[in-house]
């Protein structure tokens, strides 16, 4: 349980500095032209505690199920978490597309492909980590 905790928090901290950059020249600017477009429908910033919540239950399911596979190494880890994250985005774009008109196909597919390169660093830190502190 506590290689769980320790591979939680260092992904956690890993995952803010590595989602900066797409942040910054993608999300945000996104998030502002839909607040926009629909204000008082979408926020023009995103409301904290639901996006730490949101993000460290998917980071918690990553961590376990990675475990649970037996991913130990950085490269393992990162494979996984290309196809991981692809996964897991295809789901949730899709889903909100069947269910609203906000999104575009090219904000979708965008956002598909940044979330599978961001979670090759993700998936690789996860493997390290569970791998290092395996005796935990």
């Amino acid at each position: 349980m506590k290689k769980i905790l320790i591979t939680i928090g260092i992904t956690f901290i890993a995952s803010v500095i590595i989602g900066i950059l797409p942040a910054i020249l993608f999300y945000i600017p996104n998030q502002i032209e839909f607040a926009k477009l629909l204000p008082g429908v979408v926020n023009e910033e995103p409301e904290p505690i639901f996006m730490l919540l949101g993000s460290l239950s998917l980071l918690v399911l990553w961590v376990i199920s990675f475990d649970k596979m037996g991913i130990k190494d950085y490269r393992t880890g990162a494979l996984t978490g290309i196809w991981y994250s692809l996964l897991c985005f295809i789901f949730f774009d899709f889903t909100i597309s069947g269910l609203t008109n906000i999104y575009s196909m090219e904000f979708i597919i965008t956002d598909i492909l940044l979330s599978g390169i961001v979670g090759g660093p993700q998936g690789a830190i996860i493997g390290w980590s569970l791998g290092k502190f395996a005796g935990k």
